[in-house]
């Protein structure tokens, strides 16, 4: 709680489990706190709802911290805040958040459309002096499709790791440490198992860690059984072929020794995001419009590893948002990328060809966009003041 009569923001975090919501709440708070100080983050869980409507309404406002918050379902399916938001009288604003349009791609953007209830708190977020911060252009472009523009791209909060802005990308002159990060959706489960043994064999004298950061195949509150069992067959897989395992879930000090690896590839997009923030390479294999959504933002190098059907997008496409429309379109429009491993190996050559250079540029566009993030947080706290 606040001390000393401090003026506070309440911060909503997801973090339960998957290290990358840790991550992004680690990264936003000490965002929050270089930017500005002068305010006291008090950090609740935002998936319960806050029954002390008077502390709420005492404070300077609500700041939902990164993720993928912006769900058709947003509220109350994401964030339960209260049973009523009139009962809200602070402004409540994102940091960093994003979509979860599946599978992805243009046809999701056009067909995405929020509940009723999603759109009472979208408005009044789009009502806010500051607006919204969402972390790609995706996630921009839907929201002002569905008719929200006060909205900034900011960039996810993970982009920003305080020591390594301005810091130049220096390329590995040897792969010896690789970690590779599966997809936690069971039906990648063949696929990501397919890329590891790509990887054991094309990097046979390279140490290969395959982190999971959601756990491995324990059910638990946070984990269904397809998770866990999802994550028990690819573990199992790993260790037949040589490769050591980690659980980095629950705490974000689990991924520390990703700074001490010359390479991530994989389908978690906060571990992609982590090493391109340190300054260190790495491909991201797309379950989603989340990792669509960061690839194209940052023009970092991503490889879908679904296949949206033309035909269907086509299709589809003449249709205005409509939240049904695209639950069809979901399971027509959508197969798993069979050249996935070629496309892996086609990427990787280039990167090696052209000696990384494509990640200088990634960091350079960090180091820019960190301006707008500051801009962003500074409007939404200077407006609280008046």
């Amino acid at each position: 709680m606040p001390e000393n009569n401090k003026k506070y923001y309440i911060a909503l975090s997801g973090a339960k489990k998957n290290v990358g919501d840790f991550l992004i709440t680690e990264r936003a708070t000490a965002l929050l706190n270089r930017i500005a100080p002068e305010f006291e983050y008090v950090i609740l869980p935002h998936w319960k709802q806050m029954d002390d409507i008077e502390f709420v309404n005492n404070s300077e406002g609500i700041i939902i911290l990164g993720g993928p918050g912006f769900q058709m379902n947003m509220f109350p399916g994401v964030y339960k805040l209260v049973k009523d938001l009139k009962e809200i009288k602070v402004p409540i604003h994102t940091l960093g958040a994003g979509w979860k349009g599946i599978p992805g791609d243009r046809t999701t953007e056009k067909l995405y459309e929020f509940t009723n209830s999603a759109k009472q708190m979208l408005e009044l977020m789009n009502h806010t002096s500051a607006g919204m911060s969402c972390r790609d252009y995706q996630t921009e472009r839907t929201l002002k499709n569905n008719g929200y523009n006060n909205v900034t791209m900011t960039g996810c909060p993970v982009w920003y790791d305080l020591n390594s802005i301005g810091k130049k990308f220096v390329a590995p002159k040897e792969i010896k440490r690789i970690v590779y990060t599966p997809a936690q959706d069971e039906v990648f489960s063949n696929q990501s198992i397919e890329v590891l043994k790509f990887l054991r064999n094309k990097y046979s004298n390279s140490e290969i860690i395959v982190s999971f950061h959601r756990g491995i195949g324990t059910v638990d509150e946070y984990t269904p059984e397809n998770d866990a069992r999802n994550t028990k067959k690819i573990a199992d897989a790993a260790k037949k072929i040589g490769a050591r395992i980690v659980d980095v879930s629950f705490d974000a000090s689990n991924l520390n020794f990703y700074d001490e690896c010359d390479l991530h590839i994989g389908y978690r997009v906060h571990a992609h995001i982590y090493f391109l923030s340190k300054r260190l390479p790495s491909i991201l294999l797309h379950e989603d419009g989340r990792g669509n959504g960061v690839s194209d933002a940052l023009n970092s190098p991503g490889i879908d590893a679904y296949r949206a059907s033309k035909v269907y997008s086509k299709l589809f496409g003449r249709f205005n948002k409509n939240a049904r429309i695209l639950s069809i379109y979901r399971k027509l429009g959508f197969k798993l990328n069979v050249n996935i491993v070629n496309d892996i190996n086609i990427l990787i050559n280039e990167l090696d060809t052209q000696g990384y250079q494509r990640f200088q540029d990634v960091s350079n566009f960090i180091d820019d966009h960190y301006k707008v993030m500051e801009r962003f947080i500074k409007n939404m706290t200077n407006n609280s003041c008046n």
